[in-house]
């Protein structure tokens, strides 16, 4: 009896033994995850959407293939801690185009394809990301046939958003321009952009401007003048191209302020090489099966007031800001200097970041998400589920409400209590570990929640 028990393992028992999981399943909430989507789905649901199996029967999951080989092309000189994160953590967020450009505090799209299989959500219906970030939920939606909506105040967030999008869809030919031609291409996104400063460590706005006060002019000049310039070093005029170019040079941008391992020119150059091979990749994963990708949009707006119409929405799926642990503005300041964004304006309109003291920070995020809370419930069909995932810092909550952190309600229970005055009922709260800011917080929650 103790030998058979130990010989079929763990898995054998919670799973049927035609289901394979996927490798590198190492946290309980992922266990939990799988065991609900082994519940929800049938065999070909498995294949195509499934997250957490890498075969059903004989045949192999479509995220198993999306995540086998080389994840992303990293250059020579990349740490060894960036090699080891992709290494380890193959099936659960470098894939398709997630892997480009290092957002803080975005989600694992492995997960994220977990809850929408569990909250119920089926090709045709439509989610909505009130607070998109890097757009995790719009792409691993659209690689499901699930239409989508991403809402963002950060013009930033809707432009890396829909740059990683165009990734799925851009022909390939003017990306072997760019690499031809990537010196020529580096001086133009430095005229055009600015250069920022290798070494720092810091956002900085570079030293040229030029973009952000044409971008406000829009001048008819311009526009031909960029055109031509397109077509000369990439052979094309496709806007959603030379998009998807200046996210990969703004991403090697990133790399230049952080480290000085080699020049910003090379910076761009590798980091292009692994923006080109990313979409290599994933069209060749989806080669035959285009039709199947859903309509996504990326917009600009507020949480607090959605445009959208009432009961237009199948799920929600959406991270708040960790409270106000990690400054968004701060970290893409060089990007939204690119935009010609006024970020001392959009301060005032980010959840997370109004206020200056620390109660009033708190007290004005708490009102923010209920206003957000209240949105959502607004625009979500009844019967349908939204899911937070959310961070607490208990040393901060622990300072603004008076409290010893052991103390501290949790952020989590903080937000679901608030939904509950909006027609939201608590389903299921898991827990899973964050890396890489321990030192702020150690643990966020996935709160799922229904509409009645």
């Amino acid at each position: 009896m103790v030998r058979d028990v130990l010989v079929e393992g763990m898995y054998g028992r919670i799973f049927p033994k035609h289901l394979e999981i996927i490798p590198q399943l190492n946290e309980v909430y992922e266990l939990a995850l799988a065991f609900y989507e082994s519940q929800l789905l049938n065999e070909d649901e498995l294949i195509r959407n499934g997250a957490y199996f890498a075969r059903v029967g004989e045949r192999l999951t479509r995220h198993y293939l999306m995540c086998t080989g080389e994840p992303v092309r990293l250059p020579k000189h990349s740490s060894s801690r960036l090699r080891s994160f992709f290494a380890n953590n193959l099936f659960k967020t470098g894939y398709a185009t997630h892997g480009l450009f290092p957002y803080r505090g975005k989600f694992h799209p492995q997960m994220i394809k977990g809850l929408i299989n569990i909250m119920g959500l089926k090709p045709g219906d439509t989610i909505l990301d009130p607070m998109m970030g890097s757009g995790t939920v719009l792409i691993e939606a659209t690689l499901m046939g699930i239409k989508s909506v991403g809402i963002d105040v950060s013009p930033f967030c809707r432009f890396m958003t829909q740059a990683k999008l165009n990734g799925l869809v851009i022909p390939q030919k003017p990306l072997y321009g760019a690499l031809k031609n990537y010196k020529e291409l580096f001086e133009h996104f430095v005229k055009v952009i600015g250069q920022s400063e290798q070494g720092s460590k810091q956002r900085t706005k570079g030293r040229n401007n030029w973009l952000g006060s044409v971008v406000r002019e829009t001048t008819a000049a311009y526009e031909a003048k960029k055109s031509k310039q397109q077509h000369r070093l990439i052979g094309s005029e496709d806007a959603a191209v030379y998009d998807f170019l200046s996210l990969a040079y703004l991403d090697s941008a990133g790399y230049a302020e952080r480290s000085n391992r080699a020049s910003p020119i090379e910076q761009f150059r590798t980091v292009l090489e692994r923006y080109v091979f990313v979409v290599e990749k994933i069209q060749r994963i989806l080669d035959g099966s285009e039709s199947e990708l859903a309509e996504a949009r990326a917009l600009e707006g507020d949480a607090r007031a959605l445009p959208l119409e009432p009961q237009s929405i199948d799920g929600v799926l959406f991270s708040p800001p960790y409270s106000f642990a990690i400054d968004y503005l701060q970290n893409d300041s060089f990007h939204l200097n690119y935009l010609g964004e006024d970020i001392v304006k959009l301060r005032e309109k980010m959840i997370g970041l109004r206020g200056k003291k620390l109660r009033e920070k708190y007290d004005l995020y708490i009102a923010d998400m209920n206003q957000v809370l209240s949105e959502c419930a607004r625009v979500l069909r009844a019967g349908r589920l939204c899911t937070i995932v959310v961070g607490t810092n208990d040393k901060q909550l622990s300072k603004v409400l008076d409290v010893p952190p052991e103390e501290v309600p949790g952020l989590h229970k903080i937000l679901a209590d608030l939904a509950v005055e909006h027609s939201f009922i608590p389903v299921r709260s898991l827990a899973r570990r964050i890396s890489g800011i321990a030192n702020t917080m150690r643990e966020e929650y996935i709160v799922i929640l229904e509409k009645t």
